[in-house]
């Protein structure tokens, strides 16, 4: 700086930290829909493609459930704004761990996006509610003692 700057810095300094700001909010926007339920993902990795199911549950803009993949079933955990969609799960097994992150936007019954691998790189996914069957049967309990042939 040369002398006399340090008085200008100071001033621009003052005006910019003085000013006033709305604040900003820290409430996420509200869900676009409830993804309770299940969830039928086609995973499109670099060389091959993959299977997997989402079991969620919805409590406002958070989420959680389960993520079966190839090998597990793992917990599963997330939130939603909006459309936006975040989901995270990981895979441990002794010596390795791996980490799926979801980033994806809602779109009627379909999410799609990137899935975020680390050192496994990334992948393309597509989820569809699967919807659950029409109808309901009835459930009898059988009674007395088991008959034997």
């Amino acid at each position: 700086m040369q002398p006399g700057e340090d008085k200008i810095v100071a001033d621009r300094l003052y005006a910019v930290l003085s000013q006033k700001r709305s604040p900003k909010s820290n409430s996420p926007g509200a869900p676009a829909a409830n993804l309770s339920g299940r969830w039928d993902v086609e995973m499109e990795f670099f060389s091959s493609k993959g299977r997997h199911t989402l079991f969620l549950v919805q409590e406002g803009n958070q989420l959680r459930g389960s993520h079966k993949g190839d090998f597990s079933t793992r917990d599963l955990f997330g939130t939603i704004e909006g459309s936006e969609v975040k989901l995270r799960s990981q895979l441990s097994l002794p010596g390795d761990s791996l980490t799926y992150t979801f980033a994806g936007a809602l779109a009627g019954d379909t999410i799609s996006g990137a899935v975020y691998m680390g050192e496994y790189l990334n992948a393309k996914f597509a989820a569809k509610r699967s919807p659950y069957p029409a109808g309901s049967a009835t459930i009898r309990i059988p009674s007395g003692p088991p008959l034997a042939n």
